[in-house]
């Protein structure tokens, strides 16, 4: 994959063709996000102000978002591993459905899937191809079925009220009726899990420093209340582990309950966390970067 960065980059810097993602109306990845399924998106232009050395990276310095949705297999393991989840997306930014095909085409391991109306390549664990220009589209499983769902006859899933929120930061998490979920480090117990009719998390930065706020809703107060208590304990125990000073008052505040909707606001994130959490989100486009 290497290789294939370098030479998209070296045929763009030619060229010196410029691309834009078609969609300036709405977010490409407001077609995401079909039930269970969970949609990680990354503004990368954001990101690479912030993380500088990113732009080394000859794709992604191309690029000005990420998006990536996982669509679970099985939703009887929980949390359920990385293979186990249909993943596709697509990268927006300056990419042409002329020139970066053919870098592909000319790659060891892809070839050409015949007998499509689309034009694709794979090397037999990842789709990849450029339906329009500005979008290279990636998937693990069936490559027209994605054009079709987020291009060519999308259908709105995330209103826009959600995806304005998840666009504004640096990284949002979005999940719909949750069945089962990925390993993020702090697994919750099942039965809350599926208690959540959607959950919103967005990591933004202020000055070099990293927060996190969620919203999550519930079916009903109850759920949420048992759900907002759930999470300060866990914050007050991380606290407790690491040597600090605890501040209910401040607590109460971050994480908060709001008739069904259990509320985080700006709770700071370690070094360590936010690393974690952007090296997953651009590791799960499988490669293409």
């Amino acid at each position: 994959m290497k290789k294939i960065a370098f030479l998209i980059f070296l045929v763009l810097i030619i060229t010196g063709c410029v691309h834009h993602s078609p969609f300036d109306s709405e977010y490409f990845f407001q077609a995401m996000g079909k039930e269970a399924e969970v949609v990680v998106t990354v503004d990368a232009s954001a990101l690479k102000e912030e993380k500088s050395e990113l732009n080394e990276n000859a794709v992604l310095e191309r690029t000005d978002r990420v998006s990536v949705a996982l669509d679970p297999k099985n939703s009887d393991i929980y949390p359920l591993p990385i293979e186990d989840w249909n993943i596709y997306g697509a990268l927006e930014g300056n990419f042409g459905t002329l020139l970066v095909p053919a870098v592909i085409d000319s790659m060891d391991g892809f070839d050409r899937v015949r007998g499509t109306d689309e034009k694709y390549y794979s090397n037999g664990k990842i789709n990849i191809g450029v339906p329009e220009n500005g979008i290279l589209l990636f998937s693990t499983s069936d490559y027209e079925k994605v054009v079709s769902d987020t291009i060519e006859n999308r259908t709105i899933l995330i209103p826009s009220e959600i995806a304005n929120a998840m666009a504004e930061p640096l990284m949002a998490f979005y999940v719909n009726n949750p069945k089962t979920m990925i390993s993020l480090g702090f697994d919750l117990p099942l039965a809350t899990l599926t208690n959540i009719s959607y959950a919103l998390l967005t990591i933004s930065v202020d000055n070099g420093v990293y927060y996190l706020s969620a919203l999550i809703e519930f079916e009903n107060e109850r759920n949420a209340g048992t759900f907002t208590t759930l999470l300060r304990n866990m914050v007050v125990q991380e606290i407790r582990r690491s040597g600090g000073s605890l501040d209910f008052k401040a607590l109460s505040q971050m994480i908060r309950t709001d008739g069904t909707r259990t509320i985080v606001e700006n709770k700071e994130l370690k070094s360590e966390e936010v690393d974690r959490y952007f090296n997953m989100a651009l590791s799960l486009q499988g490669g293409v970067i």
